[in-house]
C-alpha cells in the first residue's frame, strides 16, 4: 500500500482516465477546427458567387460595382473571423495535447515513485 492509501495502479488508472479525457478534447477541439475552415471557404466563395451574380444581373439588387467594391471586405470579413476561430481551436486542441502528455508523465513518475 503506498503512501496516503493509494496504490500505484490506482494512480496510474486516474493518469489514464485524465490523459482519455484530455485527448477527446483534443479531438473535439480538431472537429471544431476543420468547422471553422469549412465555414471560411464557404463564406469566402459565398462571396465570389454574389460578386458574379451581381456582374451578371445589374441593376436587380444593386449596380454591379458594388459588388466588386464589397467583394474584398467580404471575403477579408471571412478569412479574419474564420481565421481567428481557427488558430484558437488548434491552439487549444495542441494545448491540450501537450496538457494529457504532461500529465500522463507526472503521474506515472508518481506511480513509480511510490
Amino acid at each position: 500500500m503506498a503512501r496516503h492509501g493509494r496504490t500505484a495502479a490506482a494512480i496510474t488508472r486516474r493518469g489514464d482516465a485524465w490523459n482519455a479525457g484530455l485527448l477527446r478534447a483534443s479531438a473535439r477541439w480538431a472537429e471544431r477546427a476543420g468547422r471553422c475552415g469549412g465555414w471560411t471557404r464557404r463564406g469566402v466563395e459565398r462571396c465570389r458567387r454574389w460578386a458574379r451574380e451581381g456582374a451578371r444581373r445589374p441593376g436587380e439588387m444593386a449596380p454591379p460595382s458594388w459588388f466588386f467594391i464589397a467583394l474584398p471586405f467580404g471575403i477579408a470579413w471571412y478569412r479574419v473571423i474564420g481565421g481567428t476561430a481557427w488558430a484558437w481551436c488548434r491552439l487549444a486542441r495542441w494545448s491540450c495535447r501537450i496538457l494529457a502528455r504532461a500529465v500522463y508523465g507526472l503521474l506515472t513518475a508518481l506511480a513509480f515513485a511510490l
